[in-house]
């Protein structure tokens, strides 16, 4: 960071005679947001959980000087009432999940004291094209994501050149060295944030202990947008130092009232896990995940209404740390992903209804997964049974004096449809669970 700054003082001084610094901070654009999100989780006939977090970002970008610009951004959360947490389920003597991600999972009894800098970067900017260096915000990514379902998304340190060659082709080639997961504080190396949620289970049933193990200096990525008509071609392949390389394509169509898209992702492990102890590797030699998705997607008149299919193959796990983002296969929802399975089918259905001259709509996703079996864990890292979820959500955007005001709403429900001892479901399954997340953008 030290380094960024003086380059950037050296070549706005070199200018100075132009214009003063001043011109180039006082022209520059200020944007944020506040954000309030409370949460509550039914356990059902477990211990239950609620909670409210209000917080906010704010974000500073200098005016573009000779193509350079530096931003900086920072989130703050607290928490303003709410249950205690930490208190423990009398069945399962576990504590609250869904509603501690809101605060700072490494810090669980701090809820008062969670800033983090989200964002300090410089940027060159050549007509569509840049590069940027620091803590850097990415282009999208299907598996490198903000993912802001709580109050602090992932976030991400390193150098990232997005290249618009015209107006139909464009080229993204990132390489991070560090990372700020989802629900934390902290910034990380990528080799000390790798599992620092939930290990899972090894293939042979034994708990997975990764965490400190992996030796991932870089994660690197190049990503290819393609538009042919009404086809847009994407392709990224993501090389994680170490541990696996993943590969993702994706054909996508659309016209006035059809859409659909095809996506596949295959993975191979790097050999220098062979070298470590069996319980203490991220990915299996031969572990080969493979993954494939298909989505139809039909509008008219402010309906919507769209069928989605995910096939994980028994080639392997499919596998990616969750420090760092989270999957966006078609059938991917809030509270469900395909990632940590292998042998498994998702069906998807969803349905909206949008009133834009209102600003507001409706909807729901409703998905079911056939896995191969809560104990196979050969497929199934985190050892989940097979289950139905349906997310109902709501959403308005005020307008006139409150413009910038918007609310959501989301409804889970989700239920095993084997598995339901109390050690298995708790903060897993058999829960419902009310979301209501209020931002004012600015």
């Amino acid at each position: 960071m030290r380094i960024l700054a003086i380059v950037l003082l050296s070549v706005i001084t070199a200018q100075a005679q132009e214009k003063s610094l001043l011109h180039y901070f006082e022209g520059g654009k200020t944007e944020g947001h506040i954000r309030n999100y409370f949460m509550a989780t039914n356990n059902h006939n477990l211990k239950n959980y609620h909670a409210n977090a209000t917080g906010g970002l704010i974000g500073y970008t200098t005016k573009e000087f000779n193509g350079f610009q530096v931003g900086i951004s920072g989130v703050f959360t607290f928490k303003t009432f709410g249950a205690n947490l930490n208190a423990t389920d009398s069945v399962t003597d576990k504590s609250s999940k869904w509603e501690q991600e809101l605060f700072d999972l490494n810090n669980p009894d701090n809820y008062y004291d969670l800033d983090r800098m989200e964002e300090l970067f410089l940027k060159y900017r050549y007509k569509n094209s840049y590069i940027a260096v620091g803590k850097i915000p990415l282009e999208y990514h299907p598996l490198i994501n903000k993912s802001d379902g709580r109050m602090k998304g992932f976030a991400f340190k390193g150098i990232n050149c997005h290249i618009v060659v015209d107006s139909t082709l464009s080229v993204d080639v990132s390489g991070l060295n560090g990372v700020s997961p989802r629900s934390m504080t902290e910034w990380f190396k990528m080799h000390k944030a790798i599992g620092l949620v939930n290990n899972g289970y090894q293939p042979d049933g034994k708990y997975a202990a990764y965490e400190g193990y992996t030796a991932t200096d870089m994660l690197a990525f190049i990503g290819v947008n393609k538009t042919l008509g009404r086809f847009n071609l994407n392709f990224w392949d993501t090389h994680i130092d170490d541990l696996l390389n993943t590969a993702w394509a994706e054909a996508f169509y659309h016209s006035k009232f059809f859409s659909a898209g095809i996506q596949y992702s295959y993975q191979i492990p790097y050999n220098t896990q062979k070298k470590l102890p069996y319980t203490n590797r991220y990915i299996q030699p031969g572990e080969n995940g493979q993954v494939a998705s298909i989505m139809l997607d039909y509008k008219y008149s402010g309906f919507e209404t769209s069928v989605a299919y995910t096939k994980a193959f028994d080639s392997g796990r499919y596998l990616f740390p969750k420090e760092f983002g989270r999957d966006q296969f078609y059938t991917s929802m809030p509270r469900s992903r395909i990632e940590g399975f292998g042998n498994a089918d998702v069906v998807k259905i969803s349905l909206q209804y949008s009133l834009k001259e209102k600003g507001l709509t409706v909807g729901m996703d409703a998905t079911g997964i056939d896995g191969p079996g809560a104990e196979n864990y050969q497929f199934n890292k985190y050892g989940l049974d097979d289950y139905y979820q349906i997310n109902s959500r709501l959403q308005y955007s005020f307008k006139d004096f409150l413009q910038g005001l918007d609310i959501a709403i989301m409804y889970v429900w989700r239920e095993n449809k084997n598995v339901h001892t109390p050690a298995d479901v708790f903060n897993v399954s058999d829960y419902s669970q009310l979301n209501v997340i209020s931002n004012f953008n600015f």
